[in-house]
């Protein structure tokens, strides 16, 4: 591990990440990555903005709070945690509106959807990694969606489409990929999102040994075989819906193989990294990081530490972050050092969980 090597040559946020020094916050926060970002979600609280939780751009919440863990940005430090408290109040109280809804069985829209992956699933998601593993909030969707999920993957089933049904008005294309509707009849999808993974990974070593045995189940219906002839966009349907008949809502969780990796386009690197790191917390997806892991090493220098091609280490704007479109920390990207700072301290990071 390179540890000593890029608090010496690293930018405050690795610095603080690695020595984890209360002394580091007042630089930290000064870094130019961190007050951008920071000023990103400071000026969704003045305005009272809990609207744009998922997608692409900069100004997307996923983005803003996946790119400050990224930073080192956490609950220990003051002026965030002040900050991320407007966001985890909200999700209290939605989660206490969405149990009411459905307690009354309200019918199922598309709104009702987005309710409970957009303002549960996603706004909880990065929670854990931030810090906030123990609020309640946190602990109820995470244990929700372990269990939801597990009731579907542990059946080993992987035809997750009905061709038995017209579905009346939905576009032509997407009829035969439209997901069976009876996988999220309630508003709640039961199939496995990055989303639901990033949540997983961050609180996984304060889950029960129980949840634990369910989330590696899902993990572990990823790599089956079958799980690569489903369609990468995922498509609903909804038939009361007001305005839309059918909509595309999420996608499914890339997983290249080795062969794929080496065949791979500059899209397929810059996931790449972010996903192995993500899936480097579970058991069950070790036998594939490690083949991504031999797959990295030949990155490797003499010195031990890592330069890797600039698609798997990018910093774009207006791109996901859980498509690895946001991997610097905080480091001046002109710099001399900047690949090999960035590379070492991301694979540093996956091999400490293995």
């Amino acid at each position: 591990m390179n540890g000593k090597w890029l608090i010496e040559n690293a930018d405050y946020p690795i610095k603080y990440i690695l020595v984890k020094d209360n002394s580091y916050i007042a630089p930290l926060m000064q870094n130019i990555e961190v007050k951008a970002w920071f000023s990103r979600l400071t000026k969704r609280v003045e305005r009272g903005d809990l609207s744009d939780i998922h997608g692409s751009h900069d100004y997307r919440y996923e983005n803003i709070v996946g790119k400050c863990y990224i930073l080192g940005l956490n609950a220990k430090i003051p002026q965030f945690d002040l900050t991320m408290r407007f966001f985890i109040d909200f999700l209290n109280k939605k989660i206490d509106e969405n149990r009411i809804a459905y307690a009354f069985g309200e019918k199922l829209t598309f709104d009702k959807i987005y309710q409970y992956r957009d303002y549960e699933t996603i706004l909880a998601c990065y929670l854990p990694f931030l810090g906030y593993v123990h609020e309640e909030s946190v602990q109820y969707v995470a244990n929700k969606r372990a269990n939801l999920i597990y009731e579907f993957t542990k059946q080993g089933r992987y035809n997750v489409y009905r061709s038995d049904l017209s579905y009346p008005g939905a576009s032509k294309e997407w009829k035969p990929y439209i997901v069976d509707p009876e996988l999220y009849k309630n508003g709640n999808i039961a199939l496995p999102s990055i989303h639901d993974l990033i949540l997983f990974a961050g609180i996984y070593p304060y889950i029960t040994n129980d949840i634990k045995l369910k989330v590696e189940t899902t993990v572990r219906w990823l790599f089956d075989e079958r799980y690569k002839r489903i369609n990468s966009r995922l498509y609903y349907y909804v038939a009361d819906d007001p305005r839309y008949k059918s909509k595309a809502i999420n996608a499914k969780v890339g997983l290249p193989d080795l062969y794929e990796i080496k065949q791979a386009d500059s899209k397929t690197l810059q996931a790449l990294l972010y996903l192995c790191f993500v899936l480097s917390h579970f058991e069950a997806a070790k036998e594939w990081v490690l083949e991504v892991v031999s797959y990295l090493e030949q990155y490797r220098t003499k010195s031990g530490r890592y330069i890797f091609p600039i698609e798997m280490i990018t910093e774009k704007k207006d791109s996901y972050v859980i498509d690895g479109g946001h991997m610097n920390i905080g480091e001046i990207q002109k710099s001399k050092n900047y690949r090999e700072i960035v590379s070492t301290y991301w694979m540093d990071k996956i091999l400490a969980n293995l």
